[in-house]
């Protein structure tokens, strides 16, 4: 039998194409025109502060495509020029420099080959000559040139460099030489061989020496950098890359033939690549690497999407494909890695950010982000969002610097749906709730409102709180199949059909998790979780349905009376009525506003209301084994405090999809502590 290691190998198989980069050719497309036609400000020419120098690809993004990009841009201006890039030169000015661009020529270094040169005054410029050289001449089969010869050459006048690559190179002078350096951050481990600039903690800064400069500072030589993230594939371009990539093989077979059976389609297996890697190329290809050298020593294709998932979420295909690309993060120290919860939030709850969004007066998130090799998923040119691939996530949770609080983030964004989360303030409010409870739950330190309930609830105190193992937040992916939306105003609310609810508690909710459904609908509560008593058997099916203050007067009765008809009434007539006694369903109200009535019949006190009991003047009668809670609103500040909820409001006031910005490093700060209260 072949070993782990065996079964899945990153051997390559086949010969990828390039997909998706029509936007990434036009933005570089752009800069390099920028370049070009503010090139007297580089020389010094004028006093103009405007020009900025580009760095087309974001460093420490391991497998984000820079190289391959690199290597095929002059391909793809050709492949674009007469389609996608035909706005660009919409000016004769513009055009003019595209037709010269497509003439160009690409001289490819990669600074993995420096080595130092003495004597020290040489020091990095001159190693980097050097290095130029050596590799123009190897690119044309020439021996390389003596390092007293570059010396000698360059150090009264380094623009003979250009005049000498273009010589070696066979390049006249009217025409462009597009030169692509690669690998600069081998400077974090080259350090020690020149004199390059560190932090106070001893960190090199490879691109402040590289450069002159420092992002995102005030000029330094009339120079700004400013980095480009090179996009994610999204599913139909991943579907393109499959059908194009083909095998290494005299047949040339594309890649979806061989993986895919008649069953199992070329978008499917796209949709399980793009959840397993986030769309990430390098990713992307080491995966299909390995499901190519799976099925061809097996020789069968895969059958379904489900057989497929289950390979790719195989712990040993995670931690052999996700191996080398999270190195760095794994290694970095307890400072660069105090914000990586907070990363790990912005990631969940979908939160965008700005290039120049600050973490301190001296710092930025978009550095924050570079420094932990984490990637960026570019909105537009000034907006990103934090991508953490799925497959990186085993690694992560298994490394022991992981906090409770972290692994629970990793555990939710490993299997949260792709394209699902957060767009409104009510969503952010549920996955703050839910989060708290998967705490409260979990916490083994003293929980005022884990004690709350347990006075409240006698079924409650029997499931003999904490649980043995943290959970993340789960979603339940097969409860909705409609995309219709909430709203308040809206009384023709549906419930399951007749089976649903005994599936769904019977098949879909397991011991330990949350959840939270997929779709905000008025199908379902905001939350389910499943408690069983470790030492009695007793089960306890828990809908948690938040309700904030978004309605002016307060919920009343007629709004809880509602939630607990959709949940209660038809868990008991699919479930409970046909289960044993020790299944027990309780329903909790979340409220940040009441309305007068509630709170004046609650005497603002938390309330239970047992089986048989009747609500909102007899108008509704609670079933068998099921319990209604109504937390008052003093309550629910254990779970979500006014602070939070006003800053809530204040983001989403601004934007329906608000930024770091919007929300406030302050408030992103606060929730964060607010579970960490209860870790």
């Amino acid at each position: 039998m072949a070993s782990l290691d065996e079964k899945w190998e990153a051997v390559d198989k086949f010969k990828s194409v390039v997909v998706d980069r029509e936007r990434d050719v036009f933005r570089v497309t752009e800069e390099l025109y920028d370049l070009h036609s503010n090139r007297e400000q580089l020389r010094g020419v004028t006093s103009s502060c405007n020009y900025r120098l580009t760095i087309p690809f974001a460093p420490h993004l391991f497998g984000s495509g820079k190289t391959t990009f690199a290597r095929t841009y002059l391909e793809l201006v050709q492949r674009f020029g007469e389609t996608f890039l035909s706005t660009f030169a919409s000016d004769p000015l513009r055009r003019a420099f595209l037709e010269n661009l497509k003439r160009a020529s690409l001289f490819y270094v990669d600074l993995r080959g420096l080595e130092p040169t003495v004597p020290i005054e040489r020091n990095l410029e001159w190693a980097v000559y050097y290095l130029l050289f050596g590799s123009c001449c190897t690119s044309v089969g020439q021996e390389s040139v003596d390092a007293d010869v570059v010396f000698k050459e360059c150090r009264t006048c380094p623009c003979i460099l250009v005049r000498e690559l273009r010589s070696i190179l066979g390049i006249p002078s009217d025409q462009f030489l597009l030169l692509a350096i690669d690998e600069v951050g081998v400077f974090d481990t080259k350090g020690t061989f020149f004199e390059l600039e560190k932090n106070d903690k001893g960190v090199v800064r490879p691109y402040n020496d590289f450069f002159v400069l420092r992002i995102m500072c005030l000029l330094v030589s009339r120079v700004i950098l400013h980095f480009i993230s090179l996009s994610p594939l999204d599913a139909s371009s991943i579907v393109e890359f499959l059908e194009k990539s083909l095998l290494k093989t005299p047949t040339q077979v594309p890649v979806c033939n061989v993986l895919c059976s008649s069953s199992f389609s070329v978008n499917e297996l796209a949709d399980s690549l793009l959840e397993c890697t986030g769309g990430v190329p390098g990713l992307l290809t080491r995966a299909v690497n390995m499901l190519l050298n799976y099925i061809i020593a097996r020789n069968q294709p895969f059958i379904s999407k489900e057989e497929c998932l289950t390979c790719m979420n195989d712990y040993d295909f995670r931690r052999i494909c996700a191996e080398p690309f999270v190195e760095r993060i794994l290694i970095l120290d307890e400072d660069r890695r105090s914000v990586f919860d907070l990363l790990l939030m912005m990631a969940l709850y979908r939160i965008p950010s700005k290039v120049d969004d600050r973490l301190t007066s001296e710092s930025f998130l978009y550095d924050a982000v570079t420094e932990m090799g984490l990637y960026r998923y570019p909105i537009d040119e000034n907006t990103f969002q934090v991508l953490i691939p799925k497959v990186f996530v085993v690694i992560f949770k298994n490394d022991p610097s992981i906090s409770s609080l972290e692994k629970i983030l990793l555990g939710s964004l490993d299997v949260e749906p792709v394209d699902c989360f957060f767009y409104s303030k009510c969503r952010v409010f549920e996955g703050i709730v839910a989060l708290r409870l998967v705490l409260m739950l979990s916490s083994k330190n003293r929980n005022e409102l884990r004690e709350l309930l347990c006075q409240l609830s006698p079924i409650w105190k029997q499931m003999k709180l904490p649980m043995s193992a943290i959970s993340p937040i789960h979603y339940i992916k097969s409860v909705v199949s409609s995309r219709e939306t909430r709203s308040e105003s809206n009384k023709s609310r549906r419930t399951f059909a007749s089976t649903e609810w005994n599936k769904i508690i019977r098949e879909t909710l397991y011991l330990e998790t949350v959840y939270i459904p997929l779709d905000a609908t008025s199908h379902s509560p905001d939350i389910i979780f499943k408690l069983q008593s470790p030492v009695e058997p007793k089960v306890l099916t828990v809908g948690v349905a938040c309700k904030g203050r978004w309605k002016s007067e307060g919920i009343g009765w007629s709004d809880i009376i509602d939630e607990a008809k959709k949940f209660l009434d038809p868990v008991y007539d699919q479930v409970l009525s046909s289960a044993m006694d020790s299944h027990h369903c309780m329903l909790i109200i979340v409220s940040t506003k009441l309305s007068l009535n509630v709170s004046n019949e609650l005497g603002n006190q938390s309330r239970c209301y047992s089986s048989g009991m009747f609500i909102g003047n007899d108008s509704f009668k609670v079933p068998d084994n099921c319990e209604l809670v109504i937390l008052c609103e003093r309550d629910v500040q254990m779970l979500i405090d006014d602070e939070i909820l006003n800053g809530l409001e204040r983001a989403f006031g601004v934007s329906h999809n608000p930024t770091f910005w919007d929300f406030g490093l302050d408030l992103l700060d606060r929730i964060r502590n607010s579970f960490l209260s209860w870790q």
